[in-house]
């Protein structure tokens, strides 16, 4: 196979699944890691695509970055089911840190009934929160991204070592056997520490997710405790679940 179209190959992946693995591309390319390596080099000299932690992203930024109004409107349905499956989880009378994601709003809206302390750096989940009854709600403090409404930076971080809580709730960007990745590091920092605040981690992945890789390494698979996603992992992927002692919870279509 030519290099041209090996790298045309690697670009429809890229473009179609939104990121791909080295691992992913030897395989479908049927040649070696270096190789893959090297056209992926010769795709970010060219702009096509970003190299990242074990593989590549598109180099479109837009493509993968969608405002809170165009995220909130995709897999309406997935999101849904999923989060039902995260609320049977969450027990009554705890304390819950929510991050900024549109599936973890999908949680929120199950949570209704229950009395909980709710800490989150969302705008929009903290106004939501704001009609539950049994709900006490905290916002961190923080510099506001405009288009996504969430808080971050030092001082998000920083106010969120102060806490010890039950649950820490949180969606995910990409996830794959190196751990969970998000395409910018402010937010990525602001997820790492609420992971580290958490008795229990509840991560929430639709199939798109899945084995995809990003940015910014926020954690190892074994932060993580418990994995919904949609549909049914692969077998090897699976194995590096469990490995890391992942419960892994899978809803039904």
């Amino acid at each position: 196979m030519l290099i041209e179209e090996r790298m045309e190959k690697i670009k429809g992946f890229i473009d179609e699944h939104r990121s791909a693995t080295i691992e992913q591309l030897s395989e479908m390319l049927q040649v070696s890691k270096d190789t893959v390596r090297r056209d992926l080099i010769k795709l970010e000299q060219l702009n096509i695509v970003r190299r990242t932690h074990g593989g590549a992203v598109s180099a479109n930024r837009e493509g993968l970055i969608l405002d809170y109004e165009q995220r909130s409107t995709k897999f309406n349905v997935i999101k849904e089911r999923m989060a039902q499956k995260a609320a049977m989880i969450i027990k009554d009378n705890t304390s819950i840190l929510f991050d900024s994601s549109t599936t973890v709003e999908a949680v929120i809206k199950e949570l209704s009934d229950h009395t909980m302390e709710a800490i989150t750096n969302s705008l929009s989940h903290a106004m939501l929160l704001a009609n539950y009854d049994k709900a006490q709600v905290s916002i961190l403090p923080g510099k506001l991204h405009k288009k996504q409404l969430f808080l971050y930076g030092a001082e998000t971080v920083k106010k969120i070592e102060e806490y010890k809580v039950d649950y820490t709730v949180l969606g995910v960007f990409a996830l794959s056997k190196e751990g969970l990745f998000i395409h910018t590091e402010e937010e990525g920092l602001v997820k790492r520490q609420m992971i580290a605040q958490a008795q229990k981690v509840i991560a929430l992945a639709d199939h798109t997710k899945i084995e995809t890789t990003g940015f910014f390494k926020v954690c190892s698979l074994s932060a993580i405790d418990v994995l919904v996603t949609d549909e049914k992992l692969e077998a090897e992927f699976m194995k590096q679940l469990e490995m890391n002692d992942v419960e892994v919870i899978i809803t039904e279509a």
